[in-house]
C-alpha cells in the first residue's frame, strides 16, 4: 500500500498540467458585491495563464418598518489570471468589464412634533404621515484585481477575493433626496457607493474539459 501511495504521489499530475490539458472550464458560484451569483467560462492559454470570463448579478437589501432599500448591480467582464507555479493552485489576476447598478428606496414616516422641528420634509406637517421614494441608476467600466486558489482534476473549486473600482459613464444619483431620518440617508449613500464597485468574494465550482 505504501509503495502504491508513494508511486502515485511521485507521478501525480500537477495543477498546471491539468490547466494545460483541459483547456476549457465552465461553472457557477458567487463573485462580486453583495454575494453576487455568477456564471463563468475559463480558457487556459497554457499551464500558467488563464482567461476568466464572468457574468454576475448581485444586490444589497435592507428593510425596516418605515423603509425598504434595495441596491443591485450587474457585471460582465473578464480577468487574466497568472498561476506562478504549476505545482500549486494559487493565482493573481487583473481585469475589467461593464458594470451597471440601480437602487430603490421607499419610505414612509409619521411626523411627530419633534420630527416637525428636525426633519425638513416634516416641517409644518406635525401629526401627519409622509412618504417618498428615490430611484438611482449608474453605468460604468469596472476595473479590478483578484487573487485566490483554484483546485483541479476535471472539476475544480475557486476561492478568493477581488478588489477594484469603476469609472462612471453615466449616473442619475438621487440619494440626496432620501428623507434624512434615523440612519436611512447615510445607509442609502453607503449602499450606493458599494454597489457601484466590483469588489467582493469569489467562491465558485466548475468543470474542466
Amino acid at each position: 500500500t505504501l509503495l502504491i501511495l508513494n508511486v502515485s504521489l511521485i507521478y501525480a499530475e500537477s495543477p498546471g498540467s491539468f490547466r494545460g490539458k483541459e483547456t476549457h472550464g465552465f461553472g457557477f458560484g458567487i463573485e462580486g458585491t453583495g454575494l453576487a451569483g455568477s456564471l463563468f467560462y475559463d480558457y487556459a492559454i497554457n499551464s500558467d495563464m488563464q482567461i476568466h470570463a464572468i457574468a454576475s448579478s448581485g444586490g444589497i437589501s435592507r428593510a425596516s418598518w418605515t423603509a425598504t432599500l434595495s441596491s443591485a448591480n450587474t457585471l460582465i467582464g473578464a480577468t487574466l489570471r497568472y498561476f506562478p507555479s504549476e505545482n500549486y493552485g494559487f493565482f493573481v489576476g487583473g481585469g475589467g468589464g461593464m458594470l451597471s447598478a440601480s437602487q430603490s428606496l421607499k419610505k414612509s414616516i409619521y411626523c411627530s412634533s419633534s420630527k416637525a422641528e428636525t426633519v425638513t420634509e416634516c416641517s409644518g406637517k406635525a401629526g401627519t404621515s409622509i412618504s417618498g421614494s428615490t430611484d438611482s441608476t449608474y453605468s460604468g467600466i469596472g476595473l479590478w484585481g483578484d487573487f485566490g486558489w483554484q483546485g483541479y482534476d476535471g472539476y475544480y473549486f475557486t476561492i478568493g477575493a477581488k478588489a477594484g473600482t469603476s469609472m462612471k459613464l453615466s449616473e442619475d444619483d438621487k440619494t440626496d433626496e432620501a428623507i434624512d431620518v434615523y440612519d436611512h440617508k447615510s445607509a442609502t449613500k453607503s449602499d450606493w457607493d458599494n454597489i457601484k464597485s466590483p469588489t467582493g468574494l469569489i467562491m465558485s465550482f466548475g468543470w474542466h474539459f
